[in-house]
Parts: C-alpha cells; sequence; structure tokens
C-alpha cells in the first residue's frame, strides 16, 4: 500500500491499515537505542508517533510531503528527546533535593536562594570540610578518591572525615535556620 493508499484508508475509517506502520519501527529504534533508549522506550515513543499522525491525518493537518516514515521518525525523535529532557530535569531536580535533604529537611523551604546559603554555609565550615563535601556531595567522588585525594590512610578514614563534616555542617545549617526564624 502506498502513503496516498495508506491516508485514503485512514480517512474512510479503516483504522486497521494502521498495523502497516509498524515496519518503520526498525529505524526508530535503532536511533533510540542510540540516545540512551532501550527497545520498550522506542516502541512506546513510535506507538506516540502513529497517534500524533493518525489524530492530524484526521483532522486534515497532515500533508503528504515526504514519506510517512520520515513523520513518524521525526515525531518519534522529537519525542524521545523531549522525554529525555524531562527525565534529566527530573533527575537533576530529584539530586538536588537528595543533597540538600540529606543536609537539613528545613533548608529545602528556603527557595531560590537555597544554592547561595548552601555556599555561605559550607563557606562557614572551613578547610578541609568544605573541600570534602563538595568532592562526595556534588561531584559524587568515591571515598577511595577521596582518601587518595586529600591523604586519608584509607576510604574508612575518608568516610568518618566525611561524617564529622557533615555534622559540623548540620550545626551551622541548623543554627542559621532557627536565627532566620527568630
Amino acid at each position: 500500500m502506498t502513503d496516498q493508499e495508506l491516508i485514503d484508508q485512514l480517512k474512510k475509517g479503516n483504522e486497521n491499515c494502521l498495523q502497516q506502520l509498524y515496519q518503520h519501527i526498525g529505524m526508530v529504534k535503532s536511533w533510540v537505542e542510540q540516545n540512551n533508549g532501550n527497545e520498550d522506550d522506542a516502541l512506546d515513543v513510535f506507538q506516540e508517533a502513529i497517534i500524533v499522525f493518525y489524530k492530524n491525518v484526521m483532522a486534515g493537518n497532515y500533508e503528504l510531503r515526504s514519506k510517512i516514515s520520515t513523520y513518524l521518525f521525526e515525531i518519534s525523535k522529537r519525542q524521545w528527546l523531549n522525554q529525555l529532557n524531562r527525565r534529566k530535569k527530573y533527575e537533576n531536580r530529584q539530586s538536588e533535593v537528595g543533597i540538600y535533604e540529606s543536609i537539613n529537611p528545613e533548608i529545602t523551604r528556603k527557595g531560590p536562594n537555597l544554592r547561595e546559603y548552601l555556599e555561605k554555609a559550607l563557606a562557614k565550615v572551613g578547610e578541609p570540610c568544605k573541600s570534602v563535601l563538595e568532592a562526595t556531595i556534588f561531584l559524587g567522588m568515591r571515598m577511595e578518591d577521596i582518601a587518595e585525594r586529600f591523604n586519608y590512610s584509607s576510604a574508612r578514614s575518608a568516610s568518618q572525615q566525611k561524617l564529622r563534616c557533615l555534622q559540623k555542617l548540620r550545626g551551622e545549617v541548623s543554627y542559621d535556620v532557627i536565627i532566620r526564624l527568630k
């Protein structure tokens, strides 16, 4: 069935011809897998693309300027990139909340000045705590690497130092929160 015949069949109400579109999933699958996705992700975005295509055909908003397969690929690609962006934003928000809440849940109420607030609190704890906490929390370095970088005798020593620094930071943050609340 040609692309034009497929469109004509859809307009006549023959939704069964949509099955023919699945022959084009290979290129979407390949592209999604090359861009941090898997087969299920590819199938999801391809199905969404088919729905968009179908709605556009039925609403009269689709013009056959290129192959339907190209149109489906472009919609799938856009859908996948949007999904990756949403995931990235969500993961960034989750990691920021996780970092801040691990220090003190009260400071998550600080609003837009939270980063500035944290930087000031880190400055108050001084060195080497500031550097150790930045390396572990913000850079996600492993304890073995922290021990080597800061000349601790072992990963366990580095971990104990991190805990002492976190306690010191909690003290600074809690004290500051209490003062701001008064």
